[in-house]
This record gives structure tokens, C-alpha cells and sequence, in this order.
């Protein structure tokens, strides 16, 4: 299943289609990604319960012409409806190292055979060091193993993500150093002898950036992720040269955790 990025809210066309209620050129949309080479689509339409309702009619819809699979946040309003709308294995998107509300997600995800994409973050806590990351990835396995939660069901996401430097021009923001994150993707896989899965969401890192600098640079972050070890991506599929790096062959002396080509999304189970 294929991470395609568009089906945000902070997208205008999503925006405007969630306050209008017109789920046409959310559903059009969702299909260009499939036919750009999505394996599924990832779709955040905002907390309100007015958009909560769209999601399971998208879903339905997106259905009737394609076969494909969805990933929506774990807070999505109408979580329910929309997961028994998914003829496919669906990905809850987005929970968080919360013990107590990651409990609740893999609890739901159990009773439904979903996926689940975790943040490494929590309240008061965003990791930047690879220890740090290292640390919260294993207690978000301790908390899945107790439950008996089935480890080729769970991604962790160390959150790529832009910082605050006040030295950078324009927005005052640049993105996150690399180095520590690529070494926590590598070291996370590595915490189980059957490996440990990891996603990242790749337009993440370069939010506030100039829009020509973007691109670029998520094809050369696409690739250090690769070599990382990084299992699943959630990127644009309408970037050509993006799309060859992310089906491109394994790197050599770097292979997937999976053993498998980095793909567009989630590996279907």
C-alpha cells in the first residue's frame, strides 16, 4: 500500500473540497496517484467532524474504480466507518509513543487487521539525537510486543521534520540535520533479529522551504533514506525522477530491512 502525499488538508484543492463538500476532485486526485504508481493513499481531510464524514464516502468512491489502500490519521473523525470501508489492509497513520493512546490504537488496530504508522514522538518529547530516537522506538515495541501486536504490522516514523534557526534567511527555519536520522533508521531496524520497519513522510522535511529548493532535495534525502534502510516512504508519486530513486534497486552494502526495493508506501502484508 502506497503512501501518495496529496490527500492533505492543508493541500488548497483538499481544503476547498472538504469546505464545499464535493469529494470529486479529492477522488480525482487519489486516482492520479495510483496511476503515477501509488500503492496507497495517504488521506488527512482535518480533525472537524464535518470533514470526519467525507472520508468514509472518498473511500468508497476511490473504490469503485480502483483497487487500492488508504492511510488515514489515528485521530480521523469517523475512524471507524472509514476503516470498514477499506476492502484492503488500512494503515492507521500518525498515532504517537503516547502508552496510553498507542494502547488504544493497536487495541483497534487488532480488531480491524490494520497497519500502524507510529510517530517517535509524544507530549513534551520530540527526539533529536539517535538515542533519543532509539529509545522511544523501543518502548513503543515493548508496548506492542505486551499486547502480542504483530511487528510486520508496525512502522515507526522518526518524524523528518524542518527546525527553527534564527541564522537561516527568509522563514528562519532549515531542515533537520541528517546524520543523527539516518543513523536512528539504521539502528531502529536493528532492534529485533526479524528487523523493524520504518516510514518517514519525505515532503516533512522540507516544509517552508522555497518551493524551488524542494524537490531537489527530497530526491537527495529519498536517497541517503534508501541507503539508511528505510522500509516505506510517504512522498509525492508525481515527481518522475523521485519515483525511479524510490524503485531503484537496493544500494549496495546497504540492503532493506525488508530485503525488498524501498517502495511508495507500505509493503502489502
Amino acid at each position: 500500500l502506497m503512501g501518495g502525499e496529496k490527500g492533505q488538508i492543508v493541500r488548497p484543492l483538499v481544503h476547498k473540497a472538504v469546505e464545499e463538500r464535493n469529494i470529486a476532485p479529492v477522488v480525482e486526485l487519489a486516482l492520479m496517484q495510483v496511476e503515477a504508481g501509488a500503492h496507497a493513499i495517504d488521506i488527512n481531510l482535518g480533525p472537524g467532524r464535518r470533514a470526519g464524514s467525507l472520508l468514509p464516502e472518498i473511500i468508497e468512491e476511490i473504490q469503485r474504480s480502483v483497487d487500492t489502500s488508504f492511510m488515514f490519521p489515528a485521530n480521523a473523525p469517523e475512524f471507524i466507518s472509514a476503516i470498514k470501508s477499506c476492502r484492503n489492509r488500512a494503515t492507521i497513520n500518525a498515532a504517537t509513543a503516547d502508552r496510553d493512546s498507542l494502547q488504544r490504537i493497536l487495541a483497534a488496530a487488532d480488531c480491524f487487521d490494520a497497519n500502524v504508522v507510529v510517530l517517535l514522538t509524544r507530549k513534551g518529547e520530540l527526539p533529536w539525537t539517535v538515542d533519543q530516537w532509539c529509545l522511544m522506538a523501543e518502548e513503543v515495541l515493548e508496548t506492542a510486543e505486551a499486547r502480542k501486536f504483530r511487528l510486520d504490522r508496525l512502522y515507526l516514523d522518526p518524524l523528518l521534520r524542518t527546525r527553527f534557526n534564527p541564522g537561516a534567511p527568509g522563514t528562519g527555519t532549515s531542515a533537520m540535520e541528517l546524520g543523527p536520522v539516518l543513523q536512528a533508521i539504521k539502528l531502529i531496524g536493528e532492534l529485533r533479529a526479524e528487523g523493524v520497519k520504518t516510514i518517514a513522510g519525505l515532503g516533512n522535511i522540507s516544509l517552508h522551504l522555497p518551493a524551488g529548493s524542494r524537490r531537489l532535495m527530497h530526491q537527495s534525502v529519498l536517497a541517503l533514506l534508501r541507503a539508511a534502510g528505510l522500509s516505506a516512504i510517504i512522498m509525492d508519486p508525481f515527481d518522475s525522477i523521485l519515483m525511479g530513486i524510490a524503485r531503484s534497486g537496493p544500494v549496495p552494502d546497504a540492503p532493506l530491512t525488508d530485503g525488498e526495493n524501498l517502495k511508495c508506501g507500505l509493503a502489502p502484508a
